[in-house]
């Protein structure tokens, strides 16, 4: 009998796959963060969106514009129409189940009207990051235009068919996510199977997968999220690879990989109590398990769980304004950056995020940034191209001894120690 859970989801895929290609839309699930599913992302983005998201502010304006649309249909509980914050008209479909909102279904990529010089204009506001406006002018001229009827008349379908699902209490959302590991795991199992080169010519040796966990844990450490669940998917295909597929040696692995992820979190943040209740549930439904993809789902879920408490996701009040701001601290942890360029970015003060970061990491803004640099410094110094002056200039540090005196204070010893004990 086929799992219910993976039929309902396959159902909802193939509806909105139909749809899209019936009506010629892009569609997405996205949750109330206006994070994709990644499941459900059908036909190709337009030109325009790609051309767009390409940009270093591209993606974060197509979040941004998803939440506030799921916002808006969730408290009026019917599609929302608004233009995005690139220019194009989108809407959002409401997703609740037993009364919950769970995101909404996005779809975009479409005119309804045809552009003109006040269009334009208004576009080269909203996208200041632009330099090539004649491409993009000539992605617009390839946008679809439909009718406003035409709009609504698609939007109300895929509203009327969506509630019929939550009705018939089909928990599709809600296992969204583990259909979506399971499906990544099996076909990284697979395509590993039809490889016919050795493991170590393909580095997949105990070094290789040693290295990749210590960029894991790093990451963990830090409360990097995406980072952290790319690492480990790549993390447990090397494992499986290298045991050969014998559980035994996959489960031994895996429970030792367990250990340094709760340790790894209590060091971002995370209450030691909660963690140890948390590995020992683990631990237990460990031997439950049967199959490589049930040890591997078994530690994504763990992995979840211990991100999420590192930082108190779900209850910590300001945790949208950190997360950006740590976000923003990793992705320029390489410039000069201090604490008022992060508030700058937030568009709140210096004091307010100092205060922020006290409550929700018990860390200073200062001790984030260095933090991240010195977990930087320790992944390029395993690289021999690299001199210690350009590492230390690679992660955003104006002197040389300073960045010494730091590194040392972190992990023990100086620099160029720690580079010797590698080769």
């Amino acid at each position: 009998m086929v799992n219910r859970n993976l039929a309902d989801l396959q159902y909802l895929e193939e509806i909105l796959d139909n749809f899209s290609k019936a009506t010629g839309l892009h569609v997405a699930i996205v949750n109330k963060n206006g994070e994709s599913f990644g499941l459900f992302d059908t036909a190709e983005r337009c030109g325009f969106c790609r051309y767009i998201r390409s940009k270093s502010s591209g993606i974060a304006k197509c979040r941004a514009s998803y939440k506030q649309a799921t916002q808006e249909a969730s408290k009026w509980e019917e599609p929302y129409f608004f233009r995005c914050r690139a220019g194009l008209v989108i809407w959002a479909v409401p997703i609740s189940l037993r009364g919950i909102s769970l995101g909404s279904i996005i779809c975009s990529q479409v005119l309804l009207w045809k552009p003109d010089r006040f269009f334009y204009q208004e576009l080269r506001e909203l996208n200041p990051e632009v330099d090539d406006f004649s491409e993009m002018e000539k992605k617009v001229g390839q946008l679809d235009i439909i009718s406003p009827v035409r709009f609504q008349a698609a939007a109300d379908v895929l509203y009327v068919t969506v509630n019929q699902l939550m009705k018939r209490d089909l928990r599709v959302l809600e296992n969204v996510e583990t259909y979506k590991m399971q499906q990544r795991i099996h076909k990284e199992l697979e395509d590993r199977k039809l490889q016919k080169t050795s493991a170590t010519k393909e580095g997949d040796d105990y070094g290789t997968y040693l290295h990749r966990e210590r960029s894991f844990l790093r990451y963990i450490r830090l409360g990097d999220k995406p980072r952290a669940e790319k690492n480990l998917h790549t993390l447990l295909t090397k494992l499986f690879v290298k045991a050969t597929g014998e559980l035994t040696t996959i489960k031994m692995r895996i429970s030792e990989l367990a250990t340094l992820t709760s340790r790894a979190a209590v060091e971002g943040g995370a209450e030691a109590e909660l963690v140890m209740v948390v590995l020992d549930k683990f631990n237990e439904k460990l031997n439950d398990c049967q199959r490589m993809e049930d040890f591997f789902l078994h530690m994504q879920k763990l992995v979840t769980v211990l991100l999420n408490s590192s930082v108190s996701l779900e209850d910590k009040k300001h945790y949208g304004l950190v997360n950006e701001a740590k976000g923003f601290i990793l992705e320029n942890y390489s410039r000069p950056i201090k604490i008022d360029d992060v508030a700058a970015q937030l568009f709140i003060s210096p004091s307010h995020l100092s205060r922020l970061f006290r409550q929700e990491l018990n860390c200073t803004v200062n001790d984030y940034i260095t933090r991240v640099r010195v977990e930087q410094a320790v992944e390029l110094m395993k690289k021999p191209e690299f001199s210690v002056a350009q590492v230390s200039q690679a992660v955003g540090f104006q002197s040389q001894s300073y960045f010494a005196k730091v590194f040392s204070k972190h992990i023990g010893v100086a620099p160029l120690i720690y580079r010797n004990s590698l080769s």
